[in-house]
C-alpha cells in the first residue's frame, strides 16, 4: 500500500550547520557523513588546497576543518563517497586519480595522513569506485561503476591495507551493470544494486557471497515497481528497504521494500510535489520509521528531507535553495538523537553545498 502525503512536521528543527565556500574548505559534499566519536567525517568532490576535493572534519556545532585536501596525482582525486570508520583510520575511495588516473582506495587518519590502498586500472580489476566502502570480517568490501571483464562495473574486496581484487564483473545483462551503491551485508552475504541492467534493463538488486557468486533477487521494470535504484539497500529486521530514483505510480521514484528472496513492495510513490521527487539517497531506520532525501521537489523543487512511517509519508523540511541549501544527495546519519546530512547545492559563493542537522 503507498502512503499517504503529509504535511511538514511541527517541531522538526532543521538547521544549517555549514555552508561550503569550494576554496580550501572545499565543496560539493556528494557522500554520506560519517560519525565517529561525536564528530562527523566526510569528503567534497571538489575544493580544497589543490581543488581536487577533500577530506573534512566537523563538530557538530558546525565548526569544519579539512583534514587533507587530495592534489589529483597519485593520492586520488575527486571523492565522491562518504567515509568508513575502521579502528579510529578513515577509509575511501575516489573516483579519479591515482597512478593510472582511475580512481583509488585510501585510508586516511584524524590528523590528515593519508594512504592509497589501491589504484585501479580500468581494465579487469574495475574503474572509478564511485561508492562507499563495506567492512566485513576485517575486509573491505565496494563496487566499481565501470570496468571489470567487460567494462560493466565490478564488486571488489581489499584488506586494510591493501591490493583489491575482483570479486565479479557484471555483463549488462540480466546480472545488472553501473553498480553506483555501497553494499551492506546480512551476515556473511554482500547486497547491493546495480542502476540499469536486468531482465528489463531498469536495473536490480543483488545478493553475493564472499566468494563471489552472485544472484539476482530482483529486476526493476520501471512502472508501478520503479526504475534505476541509484542508492544501496538498509537492512531493517532481515527485509530490504531501499529507493529507485525514478518510475513508481508517477514516475518520480519509489520507496520500496523486499524480501532477500526477492519479493519487492512498493510503499511510497513520490509525485512530484510537496512530497518530493527524485529520491537518489538511501534510508536510514530511526525509532521505527525510515528517514530519507529527495534531489528535486518540495515547494520550491529545491528538494526534500522525509520520513515514512507507514503508511504515511511525512515532510520533514523542504529546501529553499539560499543559505539553507539544495538537492540533498546523500543518506542521512544519526548522531546524540539528531540526523545529520548534506546538500550538494545552495549555501554561498554561487551554491558549494552545506551540511546541515534535523531533529526528527
Amino acid at each position: 500500500m503507498r502512503g499517504q502525503t503529509g504535511a511538514p512536521l511541527s517541531g522538526a528543527g532543521y538547521k544549517s550547520l555549514y555552508k561550503f565556500k569550494a576554496g580550501s574548505d572545499g565543496g560539493y559534499p556528494f557522500g554520506e557523513l560519517a560519525a565517529v566519536d561525536g564528530k562527523l567525517y566526510g569528503t567534497t568532490d571538489e575544493g580544497g588546497a589543490d581543488g581536487y576535493g577533500a577530506v573534512f572534519e566537523m563538530t557538530t556545532s558546525g565548526q569544519e576543518h579539512v583534514i587533507y585536501s587530495f592534489k589529483g596525482g597519485n593520492d586520488g582525486a575527486y571523492p565522491c563517497a562518504g567515509l568508513l570508520d575502521v579502528g579510529g583510520e578513515l577509509y575511501g575511495t575516489t573516483q579519479a586519480g591515482g597512478s593510472t588516473g582511475w580512481g583509488t582506495i585510501f585510508h586516511v587518519s584524524a590528523t590528515g595522513t593519508e594512504h592509497v590502498l589501491y589504484t585501479f586500472k580500468a581494465g579487469k580489476d574495475g574503474a572509478a569506485p564511485y561508492a562507499g566502502l563495506l567492512e566485513l570480517d576485517g575486509k573491505l568490501y565496494g563496487t566499481t561503476v565501470e570496468g571489470g571483464a567487460t567494462g560493466w562495473g565490478t564488486v571488489f574486496e581489499s584488506s586494510t591495507s591493501g591490493p583489491a581484487h575482483v570479486l565479479y564483473s557484471f555483463k549488462a545483462g540480466k546480472d545488472g551493470a553501473y553498480p553506483y551503491s555501497k553494499l551492506i551485508a546480512i551476515g556473511a552475504t554482500l547486497y547491493g544494486t546495480t542502476q540499469q541492467g536486468g531482465a528489463a534493463g531498469w536495473g536490480t538488486a543483488f545478493s553475493m557471497s564472499t566468494a563471489g557468486n552472485e544472484r539476482v533477487i530482483y529486476s526493476f521494470k520501471a512502472g508501478k515497481d520503479g526504475g534505476y535504484p541509484f542508492a544501496g539497500l538498509t537492512d531493517l529486521d532481515g527485509k530490504l528497504y531501499g529507493t529507485t530514483k525514478e518510475g513508481g505510480a508517477a514516475g518520480y521514484g519509489t520507496i520500496y521494500d523486499m524480501t532477500t528472496g526477492g519479493d519487492e513492495h512498493v510503499l511510497y510513490s513520490f509525485k512530484s510535489g510537496a512530497d518530493g521527487a527524485y529520491p537518489y539517497a538511501g534510508l536510514l531506520p530511526y525509532n521505527g520509521a525510515l528517514f530519507g532525501a529527495t534531489y528535486e521537489g518540495g515547494k520550491g523543487n529545491w528538494g526534500t528531507l522525509f520520513k515514512f512511517a507507514q503508511p504515511k509519508e511525512s515532510v520533514l523540511y523542504a529546501f529553499k535553495a539560499g543559505r539553507d541549501g539544495a538537492y540533498p544527495f546523500a543518506r542521512l546519519v544519526e548522531l546524540g538523537a539528531k540526523l545529520y546530512g548534506t546538500t550538494e547545492g545552495g549555501g554561498v559563493n554561487g551554491g558549494w553545498g552545506t551540511v546541515f542537522t534535523v531533529t526528527p
